[in-house]
């Protein structure tokens, strides 16, 4: 198993000397699946490349399995490539989440991949939940998440984006983020989106059909025969929260959309969405360190 690649200091007091000038790239390979062993869900497979890893917590009450991926070079930069696939085996039910906050860091030329691709068969109980994503002036990523569902299968997925650190007083002019998703029941596509920011999208994001100048948002899918009946509950958790949000649901799939001033205002909301869709369980446990 090699080990990750040495990569450029990343200076977090000055994220635009993070880059991918030295031609120091970081590739990552992951491969893990979940299978039933009696009444547990547990780790059937796993291997992993380059920068990432994976971590699996033990069982515990009102938490279900839980795994944690990894990126040991510390961030993304122009011209990483990274491939992650998760298979949930029949009747199994686990999260994966990640450790903190993934961030996206200026490039200098090339852009870095992510391509994931999520398998969960009949029965079975699929949670994509990552932290999340910090983005870095002139960060130029693409990235792509494939679900592939069984019939009879259940799929909760998030993807929440922060433009900078407003604490620090950065702000987000120039970026490359492309962030496509598609998702299958059966053979039949039933979700397909795609986040499009290229050049200059400060006056852009600063116009009410975007984010009225706010800085994170979210996106949160919920697919599975609770979906619709959960709209009422769903609205309800956010009526009071300082988001901009707005909840919809079709067909077993149930969408909602925040948009909030702050990464922190942003956690709280897709928190209180979660754990209603999430009923008794806790929310994974690096969510609360």
């Amino acid at each position: 198993m090699p080990l990750a690649e040495r990569r450029p200091q990343r200076q977090e007091d000055s994220p635009g000397t993070a880059t991918d000038a030295s031609g120091l790239h970081s590739q990552g390979v992951l491969r893990l699946q979940f299978k039933r062993r009696a009444d547990a869900t547990v780790l059937g497979r796993l291997y992993q490349s380059g920068c990432l890893k994976a971590r699996l917590f033990k069982p515990e009450p009102h938490h279900c399995a839980e795994a944690v991926l990894l990126n040991t070079s510390g961030g993304i930069v122009g011209g990483d490539r990274l491939s992650i696939d998760i298979q949930w085996g029949p009747a199994t039910h686990a999260a994966v989440t990640t450790p903190a906050c993934e961030k996206l860091y200026r490039a200098a030329a090339h852009t870095a991949t992510v391509r994931t691709t999520l398998d969960v068969e009949e029965g079975a109980s699929a949670e994509w939940l990552p932290q999340e994503t910090i983005v870095f002036n002139r960060a130029m990523v693409q990235r792509d998440l494939q679900v592939r569902l069984a019939i009879g299968a259940t799929f909760t997925g998030l993807e929440s984006i922060v433009l900078g650190r407003a604490e620090m007083g950065e702000t987000v002019q120039k970026v490359w983020l492309r962030d496509g998703w598609r998702i299958w029941r059966g053979d039949r596509l039933i979700y397909a989106d795609v986040l499009d920011l290229r050049g200059d999208v400060g006056d852009l994001l600063a116009r009410a059909p975007t984010l009225q100048g706010r800085l994170a948002f979210a996106n949160l899918l919920h697919v599975g025969p609770r979906a619709e009946s959960e709209l009422h509950n769903v609205r309800a958790a956010l009526a009071d929260t300082a988001c901009i949000s707005g909840a919809s649901a079709w067909n077993g799939l149930l969408s909602v959309r925040f948009v909030a001033p702050n990464s922190a205002t942003l956690r709280q909301s897709v928190s209180r969405v979660l754990n209603v869709i999430r009923g008794n369980l806790a929310l994974p446990r690096v969510w609360q360190m």
